[in-house]
């Protein structure tokens, strides 16, 4: 019989190459070979990856377990953020899984070493639930309805879905790969919440009394680079700007009344199936 904890204290190495620890699911399986007693998982990627069910079994070991230190919605406490953690970000599957298991010694961080593989893997589910943006359960509805809902309401115009459409709003390829969910769904409704750099609608007033009206694309120390309705970009040197109005998003608004329960649910599910091919670079301070 073979039990959850296993020290490897006076076995011989060759005996014992692989050490399994039995749980109430699939095995957690130890790597005992190299002597480092080290729990690897028997796969390296997620198997559980965007299942629902999984992140929401995930949900409950994270709140009886780590939530204590780490915060009820994983944005630390006496512990560190893990929506913004490197490991849960950035790290393989499998080395976030390694950290779960091993704990960190010489830090309160304890090894859960008494889950079986399919509790840590749920785990692991639920945080890059939180953490990564594509990495989050399916959106219910009807993707292909949604695309015609897209089409309907003229989204087109503004946006480009599989590298065709307007300019006038940020391109949507990959959305659901940049941004949760939630944030998807706060933009179709309440497009003022957040402008996206490069789309806050402007009117620019110069010396000679000229009003350049458009998306503000940049603006450094020198002049503003605004693009017009036309596809045309407008120069304005600094030190000829009189006034400088920032306006709403210029994506419209309503589309909560425009659209029904059922259309917005299928709109939605439409946008969170756009992960590829392309994911725009963010614009920032190293781009430069």
């Amino acid at each position: 019989m073979v039990t959850r904890r296993c020290s490897r204290s006076g076995l011989p190495a060759a005996a014992f190459s692989w050490v399994v620890l039995a749980g109430c699911g699939a095995p957690l399986i130890a790597a005992a070979d190299e002597g480092s007693g080290h729990a690897v998982p028997s796969v390296s990627r997620n198997p559980l990856t965007r299942d629902a069910d999984a992140v929401l079994a995930g949900r409950e070991l994270y709140l009886e377990r780590c939530a204590v230190c780490h915060g009820q919605d994983a944005q630390g406490s006496m512990a560190a953020n893990l929506v913004r953690s490197r490991s849960v970000v950035q790290a393989a599957d499998a080395a976030l899984f390694r950290l779960l298991v091993q704990g960190i010694p010489g830090t309160q961080m304890p090894a859960q070493d008494d889950w079986d593989e399919t509790q840590v893997w749920q785990v692991v589910a639920y945080l890059h639930n939180l953490a990564r943006p594509g990495l989050q359960p399916p959106v219910d509805g009807d993707p292909e309805a949604g695309r015609e809902v897209f089409a309907g309401a003229g989204c087109g115009a503004c946006h480009t879905v599989d590298g065709s459409g307007g300019f006038w709003g940020p391109a949507l390829d990959s959305v659901a790969a940049r941004k949760k969910s939630a944030e998807i769904r706060e933009d179709v409704l309440d497009p003022d919440a957040r402008v996206a750099e490069g789309y806050q609608s402007v009117v620019v007033l110069t010396e000679g009394e000229e009003r350049v009206e458009g998306l503000l694309k940049n603006a450094d120390t020198f002049s503003l680079q605004v693009l017009r309705k036309d596809g045309a970009f407008s120069f304005v040197p600094r030190s000829q700007v009189t006034d400088l109005q920032r306006g709403p998003s210029a994506m419209p608004s309503g589309y909560g009344e425009r659209l029904t329960d059922a259309e917005l649910r299928d709109l939605l599910a439409f946008l969170d199936r756009q992960r590829e091919p392309f994911i725009p670079v963010e614009r920032g301070f190293r781009n430069y």
